[in-house]
């Protein structure tokens, strides 16, 4: 079986061979690139699994090669980063970014990370890539006033549609299938990110910000994912 392909995009040296040295004995080909350009140009050579992506580069910054990136492949972006404030993630995870971590960083928990971003999104894609051709009616979820399609990755309510990532469809069918019940943010990303590493919790609140955009008449006022002061998130059914 061939190797999973992480490619890394990190200016120091150091950095990289870090995470190198914490990838390798866990049965990851690492692919290095130092800066935006290069980075992308292994992208494009390498078809990697994962990306780990800085954002501080010389040339082209990490936003910017995610956003590219992202055009062409659902494969899972992480970033890296010392840029740490909720703008910065908030960036970056709307671009398209799954996961994002801040220097200076545990190696085992990146590659805890990274483990499980492999190992729920790629399925994910894989299931909705084979479902494409063959989706049938009883796929599609009918909850409230929404009509949610996982294989399509798109959502309909009223006469309007819109396209979801992958996340943002997995964190809204868990959410949707389980409606009523309050979750924590820790709750959702363990069950949705599938890690217990101890993920950044603004993820969540990007994701739920941009699903709410997608689907509800008034985002300020939200008719299907309601935030419980204190508690967490519901989808009201």
């Amino acid at each position: 079986m061939a190797k999973e392909k992480i490619l890394i995009v990190e200016d120091t040296e150091d950095i990289r061979d870090l995470l190198k040295l914490y990838l390798e004995p866990q049965g990851f080909t690492v692919i290095e690139a130092e800066n935006g350009i290069d980075g992308l140009d292994r992208f494009e050579r390498e078809s990697p699994d994962l990306a780990l992506l800085d954002i501080v580069l010389p040339d082209m910054d990490g936003y910017e090669l995610c956003r590219r990136i992202r055009s062409v492949s659902k494969m899972p972006i992480v970033f890296i980063s010392c840029n740490t404030s909720s703008e910065d993630i908030i960036r970056g995870l709307e671009l398209g970014g799954d996961d994002y971590i801040e220097k200076p960083f545990d190696p085992a928990v990146v590659v805890a990370r990274v483990q499980a971003n492999l190992r729920r999104v790629p399925l994910a894609q894989s299931r909705t890539e084979a479902r494409m051709k063959t989706a049938s009616p009883s796929e599609v979820i009918h909850i409230g006033g929404l009509e949610i399609d996982p294989p399509h990755l798109r959502v309909k309510t009223g006469s309007s549609e819109s396209a979801l990532t992958v996340k943002e469809m997995q964190l809204l069918v868990y959410l949707a299938t389980h409606p009523n019940q309050v979750f924590a943010p820790e709750q959702l990303y363990k069950e949705v990110w599938g890690s217990d590493s101890g993920g950044d919790t603004r993820t969540i609140f990007v994701h739920i910000s941009s699903i709410r955009k997608k689907i509800e008449p008034d985002p300020t006022h939200p008719v299907y994912l309601r935030n419980i002061r204190g508690s967490g998130y519901m989808f009201k059914n």
